[in-house]
């Protein structure tokens, strides 16, 4: 009977395996040889063309390829001078607020944007710069950090630039804690 059994289930499983082979395939198709001995080139004006810069590998956007900054005199003025006009901006409690955000706002990176949208320009204890600001660190032509003597102390702010020909803007704005 186990004999029986044990047949049975191979002869199951050939019938299986011969289902599962291609019987119904045609025949192997052949490669047809042109007459011409080189070979023939697409129509390449059928195709998009490259992008013209790099692309992003993880936007696939082009990016075309920008200005790297440097440390010079013009870039250091720059930062100070954008420093300075931010926390011109920034120092205004007696404004409204859409007065005061409209004026502030473009001064600021995307991210600063958002974390200042809700700052109460009342709650602002700065009312005017009193001094010229000055770079405490320069380590990247990317971001420097500045500080601004105020009325209230000093304040310090993080700036950075995208690239040469992008302007300077601030990421944060914060008071600095004086030493006694």
């Amino acid at each position: 009977m186990r004999r029986v059994a044990i047949g049975g289930v191979a002869l199951a499983a050939a019938l299986v395996l011969v289902g599962c082979t291609g019987q119904d395939e045609g025949p192997t198709p052949t490669p047809t040889v042109t007459s011409s001995a080189s070979p023939t080139m697409p129509d390449l004006d059928q195709f998009t063309p490259p992008p013209s810069g790099l692309v992003d590998e993880d936007t696939g956007e082009t990016v075309e390829p920008q200005p790297v900054p440097e440390w010079d005199e013009a870039s250091r003025v720059a930062v100070v001078d954008a420093a300075e006009a931010a926390m011109t901006a920034f120092a205004r409690p007696d404004l409204d607020y859409d007065t005061w955000w409209a004026g502030v706002e473009p001064l600021l990176t995307p991210e600063a944007a958002e974390d200042y949208a809700y700052v109460d320009p009342a709650n602002i204890p700065v009312r005017e710069v009193t001094g010229e600001g000055f770079i405490v660190n320069d380590a990247s032509a990317y971001v420097a950090t500045v500080e601004v003597p105020t009325d209230a102390g000093r304040y310090q702010l993080v700036l950075n630039r995208k690239n040469a020909d992008a302007p300077w803007l601030v990421s944060r704005i914060t008071p600095v804690e004086e030493v006694n």
